[in-house]
């Protein structure tokens, strides 16, 4: 990889808990709440699942909508994240917002359809935690990627709140569209745009495109992450398409047409819970407390824990120019169908010089 020299280099340490080496296995973090609720409301591409944390039950929480992957219908291939949302305190929605045939032109308003509908349910039923307007987030990633950010645009005309915070994971369209005036994201959200170096499904293009169009805000509002591999150790950490995904049985519904491999695929490691989900949750909680990105990452670093042998795995860039960063190779991706991904190298096969 190039060498880089960002304009800004902004690295954040998020939780202040000790990191497990990448090669063993993480303690079961503390949350505040030990289960999660689940429950389907609807049929068809503007149903969706409602996530409420439960034990205890809050009166009041945050509200995250989850925007999916291409034909990743199923929670249960983004299960692990889900669970660290909702055992966190947070409501999340994740609308289904698409079957196999729906027409890419339709997502949006699909899943309007599916957010309006999960708060009026949360709001008007004893039966579920009542959600904060005022706490509004969205997560996405690959075609959810670029979802949330068109849905942070819109969010006043679709009938939603502004969102808080967005966070869009290696984004990309199947097919491009004309879709929402990305400058129309409110000033005053957070958004950070994550791209993978060997994400050769979506490439960094669509990531770079956000980050450009995005200019109601300012630098101090947003982000751009790169995460590399690192092969050093074991588990090997891919920096791909399918890294943001963490299946849960739990949550799985037995849907979509590539779920044996969707659900086979996706396990916890330290791009995980180290790196994806701590973005996402430094950015939320940043943007509830009416805070920069700049103010709650400054002065720190991400890492990413440590191999066996002591020595850092690395570490994602933050940066305010993407510019500088050298290009995601395809830069627009393959614009293959996500799952499965391209083949990675077995096992034994030998480890990359050091770097």
């Amino acid at each position: 990889m190039a060498a880089v020299r960002p304009s800004l280099l902004v690295l954040a340490a998020l939780v202040a808990a000790p990191m497990a080496r990448a090669g063993e296995k993480a303690a079961e973090p503390t949350y505040p709440h030990k289960s999660v609720t689940k429950r389907e409301i609807g049929a068809g591409p503007q149903s969706y699942f409602l996530f409420e944390p439960a034990e205890p039950t809050p009166k009041r929480a945050p509200v995250v909508v989850f925007h999916h992957g291409w034909l990743a219908m199923n929670p249960g291939v983004y299960g692990a994240w889900i669970e660290h949302l909702v055992r966190s305190g947070h409501i999340v929605i994740y609308p289904r917002f698409m079957e196999v045939e729906t027409p890419v032109t339709e997502y949006l308003a699909n899943s309007a359809a599916a957010v309006v509908d999960a708060f009026g349910v949360l709001e008007m039923s004893r039966a579920h935690v009542k959600p904060d307007r005022s706490q509004f987030a969205l997560i996405g990633h690959s075609t959810g990627g670029m979802l949330s950010v068109q849905m942070a645009a819109q969010a006043r005309s679709l009938g939603l709140p502004e969102p808080k915070a967005v966070v869009a994971v290696t984004p990309g369209e199947v097919l491009r569209t004309k879709g929402p005036n990305l400058a129309d994201v409110p000033p005053e959200t957070l958004l950070v745009v994550v791209a993978a170096e060997h994400d050769v499904v979506t490439g960094d293009g669509d990531a770079r495109r956000i980050y450009r169009e995005a200019t109601a805000l300012p630098p101090s509002r947003k982000k751009f992450v790169l995460y590399r591999t690192d092969l050093r150790g074991r588990p090997r950490l891919w920096a791909d398409h399918l890294a943001p995904t963490a299946s849960h049985a739990d949550f799985d519904t037995g849907d979509g047409p590539f779920r044996l491999i969707q659900m086979g695929g996706g396990s916890v490691n330290a791009i995980d819970r180290e790196g994806f989900w701590k973005v996402a949750d430094v950015t939320l909680s940043a943007g509830f407390a009416g805070k920069t990105l700049d103010e709650a990452l400054a002065g720190a670093s991400f890492r990413l824990g440590y191999w066996s042998d002591g020595r850092p795995v690395l570490a994602p860039i933050v940066t305010n120019d993407p510019t500088t960063l050298p290009r995601v190779v395809p830069s627009h991706g393959l614009r293959l169908v996500p799952f499965p991904a391209f083949e990675l190298p077995k096992r034994d096969d030998p480890r990359p010089e050091d770097r």
